[in-house]
């Protein structure tokens, strides 16, 4: 059982797409990606190969937008697309019911599709919902609530946001569902702390938030996929931190042994908790039980998908806890079994760079743009092995002439669409304006 999706090869296919859903009156669920990232393949192994969720996508018409396809650049400047990946759930007039979040666990994520899926069969989406919040026109219901609160605010795109800011609007929120809806003032509050970057905020109010969250097991859990990734940050906008580190490194520890848990997911948490007991004092065998948990987990993988994030997750483990060696040796032995290896040769590359290997660092980053497969990717690489020499070996002009040649040969690949979203991003990062002067800038 496996889910039907609608492979997008050019504009016509969606708007095709958006054709059909309207013919059937169904929802569209746009996922839009690429076969290197990380997050991508963690929603392919902990989402999308759930036996719940491909039932539930038989209430849509599933399509999936690769960022490599010739014009999706175009395209994802088109519907707001930047970020990988970003999952869109349209209505059948195809106005944006929601942008659902990639981190959420795949029970979790279950949950929120159906809750979005009910909120559109009332007759509301996420961005009616946020109007009558914010103006206090009517009252929210839970669901209306929920979603707001699992709305994907870093791949908004303004979509929902238009011209406000982003951690006003979330803390107005939080505090105008405080006493209505306790789970989704909780998490509108962490985002909003998160948005704020503890910018004229109340440390010690912040403290009591985190605390209650923290110490309250059911909402620590609903609230994971925040905690493991911004957990640490969140600490350091708040007073009573060691109090805060311990009470939240409780929570990781058992999250890290959850069997429910996807074995990405498991790892993160083990790798939060390595950071907050760091946060607290210098711990004894903290290192050999990170190589553990690494191996452990790593000698249990065998889906691709799964495999790929959960080696980014190891490398970053291992490099937080000071095992630099280990995780290269692990980044060295998964090239030849990976989909991707040139994404994991941009890590060897900043290892090298790390420590001060100029040579193997530029060597690593040449690589990586010679295996990189897709106009999309290529481009990305080959602006990344550019900005490297230029950064490295100013003095290389031969070297760096060479990779101006490689990238220019990218660009004429990748046509109008060079010069569009993520693409555009890329070249916007070189320290020439020459590069911008395309047919479309």
């Amino acid at each position: 059982m496996s889910i039907a999706w609608n492979e997008v090869r050019h504009a016509g296919d969606l708007e095709a797409a958006f054709a059909l859903a309207r013919s059937r009156r169904q929802p569209l669920f746009l996922y839009w990606g690429a076969v290197w990232c990380p997050p991508c393949n963690r929603v392919k192994a902990e989402i999308f190969a759930r036996d719940e969720f491909v039932r539930r996508s038989a209430f849509a018409l599933c399509c999936h937008l690769d960022g490599d396809t010739p014009g999706a650049q175009a395209l994802a400047a088109r519907y707001g697309l930047r970020s990988y990946p970003t999952l869109v759930l349209f209505a059948p007039d195809g106005g944006e019911i929601t942008r659902l979040p990639c981190e959420l666990d795949g029970e979790s994520f279950v949950a929120a599709f159906d809750t979005a899926l009910a909120v559109h069969a009332a007759g509301s989406g996420a961005a009616a919902a946020l109007t009558a919040a914010l103006s206090g026109a009517r009252k929210l219901g839970a669901d209306e609530w929920s979603l707001l609160s699992h709305y994907s605010w870093d791949t908004d795109e303004g979509r929902l946001l238009g011209g406000r800011d982003l951690a006003a609007t979330l803390l107005a929120l939080a505090r105008a569902c405080n006493g209505v809806d306790a789970d989704a003032a909780a998490r509108l509050a962490l985002h909003g702390q998160l948005a704020s970057a503890g910018k004229g905020v109340d440390a010690a109010a912040n403290a009591e938030v985190l605390m209650a969250i923290f110490s309250d097991a059911r909402l620590a859990r609903a609230n994971m996929d925040i905690l493991s990734n911004s957990g640490v940050n969140l600490i350091k906008f708040a007073s009573r931190r060691e109090e805060l580190a311990a009470v939240l490194s409780g929570a990781a520890a058992r999250w890290a042994d959850d069997f429910w848990l996807g074995a990405p997911d498991r790892l993160a948490a083990a790798r939060l908790q390595m950071r907050l007991t760091r946060l607290l004092a210098a711990s004894q065998g903290l290192q050999e039980q990170v190589r553990e948990r690494v191996d452990a987990a790593l000698a249990e993988a065998s889906d691709p998908y799964e495999r790929h994030t959960l080696v980014n997750t190891a490398v970053s483990a291992l490099n937080d806890a000071g095992l630099a060696a280990r995780a290269e040796q692990v980044l060295l032995a998964e090239l030849p079994r990976s989909h991707s290896p040139y994404y994991f040769m941009l890590s060897l590359a900043a290892g090298a760079k790390r420590r001060g290997d100029t040579a193997g660092a530029l060597d690593w980053y040449r690589q990586a743009r010679d295996a990189a497969v897709g106009p999309a990717t290529r481009l990305q690489w080959g602006v990344t092995y550019l900005n490297s020499l230029q950064e490295l070996t100013p003095q290389d002009a031969q070297r760096i002439e060479q990779a101006e040649q490689g990238l220019r040969a990218d660009i004429a690949a990748a046509g109008a669409d060079a010069y569009q979203q993520r693409n555009l991003a890329q070249l916007q990062k070189l320290r020439d304006e020459k590069w911008l002067a395309g047919p479309l800038s």
